[in-house]
């Protein structure tokens, strides 16, 4: 008989761990799922603890040698039988009704190729320490806002995607290690498909220093910028990409380099001639209907006021001169803008312009204070923790 899943997790040395993901899959309230377990050549004693399990769902493959955790997710997607894949690693762990959820989002939306979760990040020994949330998908035009601002909250342990659609694309680009999973998601988009993201903590997600995104932090940084750039390159020409990725991807609190780029009215002028390109571009090879283009639209204006009362944080000057054609392209959106409450700060901005920098840098020596860095990292932690002060929080940053 044919499963509905197939749970798809590579192993390499993750005996710690091990245990808890296993049992986790085991007591999944949707049982219709096969287990494949792709060890890749591990030399501790995996393989040992997973024939424990007695469950007829269990399917072990052995590597002959290590392949490495992206050729071995290819591999898995060629010998799995079910018509969704979920994706789990092997130090983390999944909620009991996990797969329930998301097999009736996909059931219910045949445009949705893939579905993530809320995680729960948690530390070695598997306290919570943080809920990861991210933006909500609710449709095509957020999904890619998402992914130009570099903002896709599918977390890979988290997710349940179609097998079918990754397989016309391929499978994941081995070229790609430590950030293959949103050179996937990107490359979905491309074909048109959906995704969405069920709003439960149901996964969690192991944080310790042992783990790849920690210790591989500089590879999967060069790989995410150049996966990042082949999608927007898919809408523009390669001597525009860059200023559109970092235009882009311009939000975090120290993601200057936008302002690194921009520094003249010129310049400024002509990105919003290229946005306006990349947009129109986009709504043609992806066939987005009216309403679609029209949120994607409104989105793109709402980052452009956004970044445009960023400019500060690189000189008083880029505020003044450069930041006004990128807020004059927010204001372009009309009534719809003013609902950001970033079209609303940047007079603000730009008149408290000349303080902003002192006032930042009487931050920085407040903080050198042991005893204040430790009040302020107790109040960001409770502002984190409060789904309302995040709510602010996003809108103003």
């Amino acid at each position: 008989m044919i499963p509905k899943i197939t749970v798809l997790m590579p192993v390499h040395n993750g005996a710690r761990h091990l245990p808890e993901a296993i049992a986790s899959t085991l007591k999944q309230t949707f049982d219709d799922f096969e287990f494949l377990i792709i060890d890749d050549a591990s030399t501790d004693d995996s393989v040992s603890l997973i024939d424990t399990f007695n469950d007829e769902r269990i399917r072990l493959v052995r590597n002959e040698t290590n392949l490495g955790q992206v050729v071995s997710q290819n591999k898995g997607l060629q010998l799995a039988r079910g018509e969704y894949i979920a994706r789990l690693d092997q130090d983390d762990s999944s909620s009991p009704n996990r797969f329930a959820r998301q097999v009736a989002v996909l059931d219910a939306e045949p445009s949705v190729a893939v579905v993530g979760t809320w995680m729960y990040a948690v530390d070695s020994e598997g306290d919570i320490i943080d809920v990861w949330q991210g933006r909500h998908l609710n449709d095509l035009a957020d999904y890619l806002f998402a992914i130009l601002t570099n903002s896709l909250p599918l977390y890979h342990p988290s997710v349940m995607f179609r097998r079918e659609a990754v397989l016309q694309l391929d499978g994941y680009d081995e070229t790609l290690p430590f950030c293959e999973d949103n050179d996937l998601w990107r490359r979905l988009a491309l074909a048109r498909h959906d995704a969405r993201v069920v709003a439960e903590p149901l996964t969690s997600y192991r944080v310790h220093e042992g783990q790849q995104s920690v210790s591989q932090a500089k590879i999967q940084r060069k790989n995410h910028v150049f996966s990042q750039e082949r999608f927007v390159q898919s809408f523009t020409d390669e001597y525009t990409v860059r200023s559109l990725r970092l235009f882009m991807t311009c939000g975090s609190l120290f993601g200057g380099d936008f302002w690194d780029s921009c520094s003249s009215l010129r310049e400024a002028r002509e990105l919003c001639v290229q946005l306006e390109s990349m947009l129109g571009t986009m709504r043609s090879q992806l066939q987005l209907n009216t309403w679609e283009y029209s949120k994607l639209v409104h989105l793109v204006r709402c980052h452009a006021a956004k970044v445009a009362g960023r400019a500060w944080r690189r000189d008083i000057g880029r505020q003044l001169r450069a930041s006004r054609p990128i807020y004059l392209y927010a204001m372009g959106g009309g009534f719809s803008v003013l609902s950001s409450v970033h079209t609303w700060l940047y007079p603000l901005i730009y008149v408290a312009a000349p303080i902003l920098p002192m006032l930042r840098n009487i931050k920085r020596i407040a903080l050198r204070s042991v005893h204040l860095q430790r009040w302020y990292s107790l109040l960001r932690k409770w502002a984190r923790r409060s789904n309302t002060l995040l709510s602010a929080y996003r809108k103003i940053y």
